[in-house]
């Protein structure tokens, strides 16, 4: 039994009669899409010329050795400006293959908690057993059924230093505009699943399954090793795919299912079609329940193990809320289905992955009945991770960005897309966890997680530069990212923002972005000097150079961190002593009698002060609040450029300061020494003499305990 498994039972014990398990709904099925793509009026754009790479897949499923066996015909058009003389194909199976891969010496195992099984199915791999030359020149098209006839010619793929890659040298050069046809016959073992793709029983998470071409950009193939924090990156395409499977097998792919022939000797043949997509993955399983809904014209389908039913409709509700928000703030989702495969509890390894069209999810947590009474409420596992992985439709799935070389653009994108989201369906203050009254918000959740070695690594570094031994890659890609965009948007204006985020998106789509690509379209639509105060702490207006933000957020290690140093009020200068009188004589004035020490000068005879220390490398404006004796309050803007400020309030006495008052900067994860209130002037904070009086009466009571 998993440690999971273990885990729900020991709750369950502890619930006792209280029902553990949600009773499964009965199944309910939508209909199956006509098409791929949703109707153009609804859609979006589909620029000319983004489809590059067309697949033909047909392949078969043996469920008891967990294999694949298919092939594979691929037609690339050359959309660059030189001659390409040979193909370059990812096997990102064989990343699987043995404990010297560029994945599994990183891994060494292991991956986000699940590790490698030891006995029997620990590895995978891919073998391309035969490959042919079946069409080239500028007509060369995989749906033509007279070139799929054709006298083909033999061709040989040589792996590369780390198997995850190969070469496909070709006959002739493909010239630009020209197309060629290749077929790979493939054979595919599937390992026991622990890291996104395998088999766990009759469990079968198929992703990364077929040799995928790399993408040509100008003069190279922008190919990359498969290592542990790299993921996916491919041209769009068509895709008609067949899959050969046992006849009990429920499966969900990506694209809409065309064709299911009648079970003969107890399989079946399903087929598949999917548009403008660069991927295809598949899940199968006898013991899926499915249920299927409709969100105006998009089909969401679950595949759903029957101990996990009872949740459905909190993720539909989740994936409801994505949708209603992405598609509002980021443009139109282009495709008629979206399927959400549950993977069952042993196979955890599988859960929170994203394929176009179709991404794994995984449980929500289990509260034994004690914690409920509290109170205690989350939405911080399942649910989340279903409007995670769904928000990689757009940035991994529709502006498709390299993950390999720029993982931030999705990731971390994608980590504060998932926040607008949750704050659009809950509500700004809403809470995504609850303990009693205490309450944690989606800004919350970022900063408590930002510090998991954030400040080791810039974002803007390619995966493969990320070590697992330092823990910076989720902490820094997913989390700062996140925090650098929210601060961004609080600084210069949500409205602003997101006009020109959307801009982004609708530029984009279909097109790779690039972070310089981000970069240009924030500065073009913000300016690269945005107007944050237009009376700052000298009264002169406050700016935030916008590509100097930038600039220190993604490319350096600089982090935010201010600190309220010093509170003090002085008596005011006075005018005792020898001064020069208008006869030019020096005359003695009397000084007033000086307060005791220690004592604070009267409102109105004294001066307060402010010491305010940028202690972070990165300088960004700040908003101050101070607070004086009188119940008035003050705020100025200080760009936060110096190391340091003093502040002074000539004839006003000083009770508070505060930095950074309405958490803008989301990217301050250090926020104990923004708050300070002058000697004398502490607030009850509700917890420091509750905690001590139970301090003190469990003092008593361990010494009575032990008779001292």
């Amino acid at each position: 039994m998993g440690t999971r498994l273990l885990r729900r039972a020991a709750v369950c014990a502890l619930v006792g009669v209280v029902a553990c398990e949600p009773a499964a709904p009965p199944e309910r099925q939508a209909p199956e899409p006509s098409e791929p793509l949703r109707p153009p009026d609804v859609r979006g754009p589909i620029p000319d010329g983004i489809k590059l790479a067309d697949y033909v897949l047909d392949a078969s499923l043996d469920a008891e050795k967990h294999t694949v066996s298919g092939t594979a015909r691929i037609t690339w058009r050359n959309s660059t400006r030189s001659p390409v003389d040979a193909l370059v194909l990812h096997l990102y199976m064989n990343g699987f293959r043995a404990e010297d891969t560029a994945w599994m010496a990183e891994a060494r195992g292991a991956h986000r908690g699940a590790r490698q099984n030891k006995g029997d199915g620990k590895w995978g791999y891919i073998d391309v057993r035969a490959a042919r030359l079946l069409a080239h020149g500028p007509t060369a098209d995989f749906k033509a059924p007279e070139q799929r006839d054709a006298a083909a010619t033999a061709l040989t793929l040589v792996e590369g230093s780390d198997p995850s890659l190969g070469q496909l040298a070709l006959p002739q050069a493909v010239g630009p505009g020209e197309a060629v046809t290749v077929e790979l016959d493939f054979f595919t073992q599937l390992p026991r699943v622990f890291a996104r793709t395998g088999y766990d029983g009759d469990f079968h998470m198929v992703g990364q399954w077929y040799p995928k071409l790399a993408v040509r950009h100008e003069d190279r193939w922008q190919a990359h090793v498969f290592t542990l924090h790299s993921e996916f990156y491919a041209d769009f395409g068509d895709y008609e795919v067949h899959l050969d499977v046992p006849e009990d097998m429920v499966v969900g792919a990506t694209g809409v299912q065309v064709e299911a022939r009648p079970p003969e000797n107890g399989r079946k043949r399903l087929s598949y079609r999917a548009e403008a997509v660069h991927d295809f993955a598949w899940a199968a399983s006898p013991d899926f329940l499915e249920y299927s809904d409709m969100w105006r014209d998009v089909r969401i389908r679950q595949l759903v193990p029957r101990a996990l039913a009872g949740d459905v409709q909190r993720h539909l509700d989740a994936q409801v809320a994505a949708l209603e928000s992405m598609d509002a703030r980021f443009g139109p989702y282009p495709w008629s289905t979206i399927t959400i495969v549950h993977p069952p509890e042993s196979a955890g390894g599988a859960q929170g992955m994203e394929y176009p069209t179709l991404f794994t999810t995984s449980d929500i947590l289990r509260l034994p009945l004690p914690l409920r009474l509290l109170g205690v409420h989350e939405l911080l596992t399942g649910e989340f991770t279903t409007i995670h992985e769904f928000g990689h439709q757009y940035f991994q799935g529709l502006l498709a960005s390299d993950e390999a070389t720029q993982p931030w653009l999705d990731e971390g994108i994608n980590s504060f897309s998932n926040t607008l989201a949750l704050d659009d369906w809950l509500g700004a203050d809403a809470s995504i966890a609850r303990i009693g009254n205490q309450r944690v918000s989606t800004v919350d959740m970022i900063r408590v997680a930002l510090g998991a070695g954030s400040g080791l690594d810039p974002v803007d570094r390619p995966a493969e530069v990320y070590r697992d031994f330092t823990g910076t890659f989720g902490g820094t890609v997913y989390r700062k990212t996140a925090a650098v965009f929210h601060t961004l948007r609080a600084l210069v204006g949500p409205e602003k923002f997101d006009r020109a985020f959307r801009i982004y998106c609708d530029t984009w789509r279909f097109r790779h972005p690039t972070g310089d690509d981000l970069v240009a379209v924030l500065l073009r639509e913000l300016g690269a000097k945005v107007r944050i105060s237009e009376t700052g702490a000298d009264g002169q207006p406050i700016d935030l150079d916008l590509r100097d933000y930038l600039e220190q957020g993604l490319k350096t290690t600089a982090a935010v961190d201010f600190k309220v140093a010093r509170i003090a009020n002085k008596r005011a200068v006075g005018t005792g002593g020898w001064h020069r009188g208008p006869d030019g004589a020096l005359a003695l004035a009397e000084a007033p009698a000086p307060e005791d020490e220690g004592d604070e000068p009267d409102e109105g005879a004294g001066e307060g002060f402010a010491l305010i220390v940028r202690e972070g490398e990165f300088r960004v404006p700040v908003e101050l609040e101070f607070e004086f004796k009188d119940g008035a309050r003050e705020r100025l803007v200080w760009d936060g450029q110096a190391r340091y400020r003093v502040f002074t309030f000539p004839g006003r006495r000083l009770v508070a300061v505060a930095v950074d008052p309405d958490d803008k900067l989301l990217l301050e994860g250090e926020r104990l020494d923004n708050h300070m209130r002058a000697t004398g002037h502490s607030k009850p904070d509700g917890i420091s003499d509750p905690a001590a009086r139970f301090a003190e009466a469990a003092d008593l009571a361990l010494l009575g305990g032990l008779g001292l």
